[in-house]
């Protein structure tokens, strides 16, 4: 499963690479939204959290050649491993942004 999301992600790089945002984050709107819609399987906080099918926000952060416009354009694609929230592209920029937050 975790190969497979990177795969996701890795191909999202690949089509997406290059292309910037125009949105600027709100990181606290991002927080929010996190809280609503990813924290039922992900640690969106800065400790990781005890869940252990799918990667914590830090982790996500973490990878290298991860931007928040990779995540942005990866939470507007739909994919089977995840609910198909109706995010407007803003918001998807707002949570990219609150993900890159963690970033060490």
């Amino acid at each position: 499963m975790m190969r497979i999301s990177t795969l996701v992600l890795s191909a999202t790089l690949s089509l997406c690479g290059g292309i910037a945002a125009v949105h600027a984050q709100d990181v606290a709107n991002g927080e929010r939204l996190s809280a609503r819609w990813c924290s039922e399987c992900h640690a969106i906080g800065a400790v990781p959290g005890n869940l252990k099918r799918t990667p914590s926000f830090a982790v996500i952060a973490a990878k290298q050649g991860v931007t928040t416009d990779v995540i942005a354009k990866f939470l507007l694609m739909p994919h089977a491993t995840m609910p198909n929230e109706p995010l407007s592209p803003g918001d998807a920029e707002d949570i990219a942004g609150f993900i890159m937050a963690m970033k060490k």
